[in-house]
């Protein structure tokens, strides 16, 4: 994998593979969409995906050393994006692979946001995009249950517990009944006040940086033809993969999200 140019005799730039995009925010599903497609013994070779770029290519640029914090690390990704038009997307499209190494299609994990699907969807001309969605409150609990140490951030407040929990900004990202679960499950035990204040931070700093819905709306308005949409609330692993299969021989398809 290289970036940037001139490439060496028998290198393919991004713009000119084919690339399968994946596109969605935190616990949307694109783990499982691409073990879904690895299930259905599809030959395709996975780029270095949204971790790997961001520490390697963005990070350096605004910090000294590793940020661990999510938060942060979604604050940094927005100075690129603002200093570089394009973001992430921007980054996927200066790279370029070793064409007799490699199988098609190639798989990105992943862009989020309006900036970057619109880079995304004009530089990757031969791209498709897998776009994934799911509410709010479902991506915050698929949080709090896969244990992912890749999942941090300060919670930023003592976190109260009982029936006097509170989640700070959760007005207009989750429900007062959606809220009201939450502190049932942590007074009862079952949820740690801690933990659910700093994956809500996860969810709700995403949502204000990418707005998962605007990206949607966006995509499907200037690459229809290359875009499947899937609620992966309703559509279980089986159908994912189903759908990526018929991504990845041309044929448009999207599902209710």
């Amino acid at each position: 994998m290289g970036f940037g140019g001139p490439l060496p005799a028998g290198w393919r730039s991004m713009a000119d593979s084919e690339v399968l995009v994946l596109v969605g925010v935190t616990g949307a599903g694109k783990s499982t969409a691409i073990t879904a497609l690895e299930q259905r013994g599809i030959r395709f070779s996975l780029l270095p995906d949204r971790r790997v770029v961001t520490d390697k290519a963005i990070i350096p640029l605004y910090a000294d050393g590793p940020v661990t914090d999510r938060v942060q690390r979604f604050s940094i990704t927005q100075r690129f994006t603002h200093d570089c038009p394009g973001g992430m997307a921007a980054v996927l499209a200066g790279l370029a692979a070793d064409a007799s190494k490699r199988g098609l299609p190639l798989v990105f994990d992943g862009l989020r946001g309006e900036a970057e699907v619109v880079h995304a969807a004009e530089a990757l001309p031969q791209a498709r995009f897998l776009v994934l969605t799911a509410p709010d409150m479902v991506r915050l609990m698929r949080l709090l249950k896969r244990g992912d140490a890749f999942d941090r951030a300060a919670p930023g407040t003592d976190a109260a517990v009982g029936s006097n929990f509170e989640l700070p900004g959760a007005e207009g990202i989750l429900t007062d009944e959606e809220v009201a679960r939450l502190r049932a499950e942590v007074a009862v035990g079952t949820l740690e006040a801690a933990d659910v204040l700093a994956k809500f931070k996860i969810i709700a700093a995403e949502r204000r940086n990418y707005d998962p819905d605007r990206a949607v709306d966006t995509l499907m308005t200037i690459a229809p033809e290359r875009t499947a949409v899937v609620d992966t609330t309703v559509s279980g692993p089986a159908e994912v993969g189903s759908v990526l299969a018929r991504l990845l021989t041309g044929r448009r398809h999207r599902l209710a999200a």
